[in-house]
């Protein structure tokens, strides 16, 4: 932007710098929050006729004391002014870009420059894809979005994990992918698929912050696991959930349910929130009562020991909206007998977590993801599988 010569103009641009600081309320209406108290002035900008919004020639008002005593242009419209000048300048840019054949966020895999070019359209087997050539080290490349050497298109990969996490067996997929898709796999081409991609966006997943509330709720349930030697048995389940967000803390699978076992999961969640909760609510469980004192006890917070012990099922407050949680991991375990080493037990937990925080709207939340509750800082819009993925594979590099 240009040099300053009016304070005025100088405190404007600081509005600007601040954040939340201008809404817009109307296509010719802003209110900007006052630098000296709670409240807001209505600016508003007015056009005498056809020439003048042509020309740019505007009425600018404030309902500010210096606007009104002075007739000036006050700082709250220059805020609004700069604001505007600098939407144009960002969108003339971007365009620029666009036309020089630049997408913006490229950048070159080898000297990591974003002074690349497009080079080209590269056939595969499921469509084209862009080629970019960089202008430094002469490097040619593709961006890999998640998908790169895969024979089979992004679109058919991300449907077998959603139909997958939604309850179908790996060989039903297998029949729907042809049926529907004229998609020929073989049952271990779909489990190499989940294996590979539950393994990325466990990972992704886990570097991200959740913002959740005080109260939480921990459960367990049974899971089949399949052992050498062994026709069947049962492992345990932990889910440690936050009962504002519907985030799910800590998904966690052991051999028995000791207070030693019970301490894991409430750890993972301590570490996901970076928190302790006021309150955490369980079931009768005896190991729960050494395990959340162990965790959460701490003498200088207002509740010492946030443990609340469910009395039955009915009395309030219940352990509900985890038991609607293991009903949808259910909805997974049931088309199996057992798992086996072609998932593992924990790639299955990862996944379901990442599953249930990310990808599945819950209708408790207003048919949001719990991830958007806790205000995780994510867009999965659209096909959400293939923008995570491509997300978790760009972070990589």
């Amino acid at each position: 932007m240009d040099k300053f010569n009016n304070p005025r103009e100088l405190r404007g641009l600081k509005i600007l710098s601040e954040p939340e600081t201008i809404i817009q309320t109307g296509k010719n209406e802003w209110d900007v929050r006052s630098q000296s108290k709670n409240a807001y002035y209505q600016i508003t900008r007015v056009y005498k006729d056809r020439h003048a919004r042509m020309r740019g020639q505007a009425v600018w008002s404030c309902t500010c004391p210096d606007h009104q005593t002075r007739n000036v242009i006050c700082k709250h419209i220059f805020a609004v002014q700069f604001s505007l000048k600098l939407k144009v300048e960002v969108e003339a840019d971007i365009k620029a870009q666009k036309l020089n054949g630049v997408d913006i966020g490229v950048t070159c895999p080898v000297c990591k420059s974003a002074n690349v070019v497009k080079r080209g359209i590269r056939k595969t087997t499921y469509g084209e894809v862009q080629r970019y050539g960089c202008l430094d080290c002469n490097h040619r490349f593709v961006v890999d979005k998640g998908f790169s050497k895969m024979k089979h298109s992004p679109e058919s990969i991300t449907l077998t994990l959603d139909l997958y996490f939604k309850g179908l067996s790996d060989r039903k997929i297998v029949d729907h992918l042809k049926q529907f898709h004229n998609v020929t796999v073989v049952h271990s081409t779909v489990i190499r698929w989940i294996r590979k991609y539950l393994k990325l966006l466990s990972k992704y997943a886990e570097k991200h912050q959740a913002e959740v509330g005080n109260i939480w709720h921990s459960d367990e349930t049974t899971v089949f696991i399949k052992k050498e030697g062994q026709k069947k048995c049962y492992e345990w389940l932990w889910n440690v959930m936050d009962a504002k967000t519907r985030y799910l803390l800590a998904c966690q699978i052991t051999e028995t349910r000791f207070v030693e076992d019970a301490r894991i999961p409430l750890k993972k969640a301590k570490e996901a929130a970076n928190r302790r909760p006021d309150a955490i609510v369980t079931d009768g469980l005896q190991a729960y009562k050494k395990a959340v004192k162990a965790e959460f006890f701490d003498h200088s917070a207002p509740i010492q020991n946030p443990h609340i012990r469910l009395k039955d099922f009915e009395t309030k407050p219940n352990n509900n909206i985890l038991e609607r949680l293991n009903g949808t991991f259910r909805e997974r375990t049931k088309v199996f007998r057992s798992l086996d080493s072609s998932v593992s037990a924990m790639e299955f937990a990862a996944g379901m977590q990442t599953y249930y925080n990310y990808i599945r709207p819950h209708q408790g939340i207003g048919g949001l993801t719990p991830a958007q509750m806790a205000n995780i800082p994510l867009d999965l819009s659209g096909n959400r599988w293939q923008t995570m993925i491509g997300l978790a594979v760009l972070e990589k590099s």
